[in-house]
């Protein structure tokens, strides 16, 4: 099993450790910093029809949907899905990055804004992913992806793109099937979004409101 399975498997093992995770609020840098900051984000823009890729269990979608914005999301978990769905009227699929990049899944319209909120982990399925979807915009379309600050890496001393341990590393409940995720630095992502047909990338940058510490990153893209 290749690296990029192993993440969906993981994902799909640990799905209701995650739900659990999520309810009770348990990851403290959403509930202070990451939450808010997407949502301030893309509502920014103000879309009329948001595509919400790596969904999750819909919390970013329900909260777009009660400011009047059409979503529409997918995910390769179906527990993610079905939560989505009693959350948000819209379209909700059960797929993969590579369904979207194939085109394997059909939507009603182009969208105003796509969010991908920490779901990026792998390699292929991400270059992929991301290289098809300015056909998925309509043409004053943004992206937006929000990521775990590349900078955190260098408090590590290990400043590289490439594969990296710590998959559910540092969460409460009981997470199993720990997986490697790919790491790109800054200056890579910004070359990877431009290769990918995205001429203009705007970074923002979070902030933890008690240690001061770089949080996320937020692109936001225009093709």
């Amino acid at each position: 099993m290749d690296k990029e399975e192993h993440i969906i498997l993981s994902w799909q093992a640990n799905a209701v450790s995650w739900l659990d995770i999520v309810q009770s609020g348990g990851i403290e840098s959403r509930k202070l910093v990451t939450n808010q900051a997407i949502v301030n984000a893309v509502i920014a823009v103000k879309p009329a029809s948001v595509l919400d890729i790596g969904c999750g269990e819909g919390w970013l979608a329900k909260k777009l949907y009660d400011q009047g914005i059409r979503v529409s999301g997918i995910d390769i978990v179906p527990g993610f899905i079905e939560k989505a769905k009693e959350k948000v009227v819209g379209e909700f699929f059960v797929a993969s990055y590579e369904d979207i990049a194939s085109k394997s899944v059909s939507f009603s319209l182009l969208f105003d804004a796509i969010v991908i909120n920490f779901a990026l982990l792998g390699k292929e399925s991400t270059e992929n992913l991301l290289s098809s979807l300015p056909q998925y915009l309509n043409g004053n379309g943004k992206l937006f992806i929000q990521t775990l600050h590349p900078y955190s890496r260098k408090e590590m001393g290990d400043y590289t793109t490439g594969w990296k341990p710590g998959g559910w590393e540092g969460l409460p409940g009981q997470f199993t099937i720990p997986y490697q995720w790919y790491f790109r630095t800054l200056g890579d992502w910004t070359q990877l979004l431009k290769d990918s047909g995205f001429y203009e990338v705007h970074i923002t940058e979070t902030k933890h409101p008690v240690s001061g510490k770089l949080s996320s990153v937020i692109f936001t893209c225009s093709i």
